[in-house]
């Protein structure tokens, strides 16, 4: 009898881990978490400059299509403009070197420059339900398809520690790769991106992935987004439009 193992997503670390190690996972698996891309100081710096906003943005889009909601979650928190609500984002986060490296060597083969996709946090609150799973890259869908190149990478910042309980990050790892895009993943191909705080969990955007469910009773999913799409493609969020003149010149 075949024994059939759960997928799990491998976890390469700042300290011992180098860009070539991280750039071979993510081919193969489509993710990779790696632990201590930011310092317990760097993750203080941010829940304390977003809490203003953190703590008054309602949950859930409030729409009047159900699916839209069902997808940007009714119990989770969403917001952007992240450059300009906290310096330490733009300092520490907005340029990691890790997710630049990444970039460069997938992004830049198809593009003479990258810039980001949408910052954004996702809150995801007690009670909240499973995201459905996705691409990133569906966003574009000529870019979409098995044979598409890369033109989208990102990460999930663990700002509190991801557990399968509060809704941590689902991914199907080797999704990617996969010959029929239009198929479903089976539930034995799903794990979840278990991981402390200052952790990042890198994945492609062909990777499919959802939020979790927050079975908790009163526990908070502090997750933080950041992803860079092909210069030539309309990112998420309108970046440049999201700051001050003042902070962009910081």
């Amino acid at each position: 009898m075949n024994t059939v193992h759960a997928p799990v997503l491998q976890v390469l670390d700042t300290k011992h881990n180098s860009l070539t190690e991280i750039l071979e996972v993510l081919a193969k698996d489509g993710g990779v978490i790696v632990h201590n891309m930011l310092s317990p100081q760097v993750v203080a710096n941010l829940l304390n400059e977003l809490a203003p906003q953190s703590e008054t943005s309602q949950v859930g889009p409030k729409s009047d299509n159900e699916n839209v909601n069902h997808f940007w979650g009714q119990q989770t928190k969403r917001f952007t403009r992240l450059a300009q609500r906290s310096q330490t984002f733009a300092d520490e986060v907005l340029v990691h070197p890790i997710l630049t490296g990444v970039a460069d060597e997938l992004l830049k083969p198809s593009c003479a420059s990258y810039w980001m996709n949408t910052g954004q946090m996702m809150i995801v609150m007690p009670g909240g339900a499973p995201q459905y799973l996705h691409r990133d890259s569906d966003d574009w869908p000529a870019m979409c398809s098995p044979t598409a190149p890369p033109c989208q990478i990102s990460c999930m910042f663990a700002l509190s520690d991801f557990t399968a309980e509060n809704g941590a990050t689902r991914v199907v790892p080797g999704s990617h790769v996969w010959d029929d895009f239009s198929r479903q993943a089976t539930d034995a191909e799903i794990t979840q991106a278990v991981m402390p705080a200052g952790s990042g969990m890198i994945y492609l955007g062909k990777t499919m992935h959802s939020a979790g469910a927050n079975k908790t009773e009163n526990e908070a999913r502090f997750g933080m987004h950041l992803s860079y799409v092909l210069g030539w493609l309309t990112p998420e969020e309108a970046g440049c439009l999201g700051v001050t003149e003042d902070r962009a010149k910081t």
